[in-house]
């Protein structure tokens, strides 16, 4: 029996990079900088990985 050889981090990147405003980022990215497709895809993760969720998301201010 042959045992998959792709890490979880493998197939995270597969489901991120399925997202069609994912791939827009990586083929415009290629385009603007002149870089390759990897090396974009490596901005797109650093990106996100970057980013942070407000803590506040979905709430409202209550008036006082």
């Amino acid at each position: 029996m042959t045992r998959n050889s792709t890490t979880r981090l493998e197939n995270r990147d597969e489901r991120i990079f399925s997202s069609p405003v994912a791939l827009a980022f990586v083929r415009i990215v290629v385009e603007r900088r002149g870089i390759s497709e990897a090396q974009a895809r490596k901005v797109y993760l650093d990106y996100i990985n970057r980013s942070k969720p407000a803590d506040n998301r979905g709430r409202r201010k209550v008036a006082r």
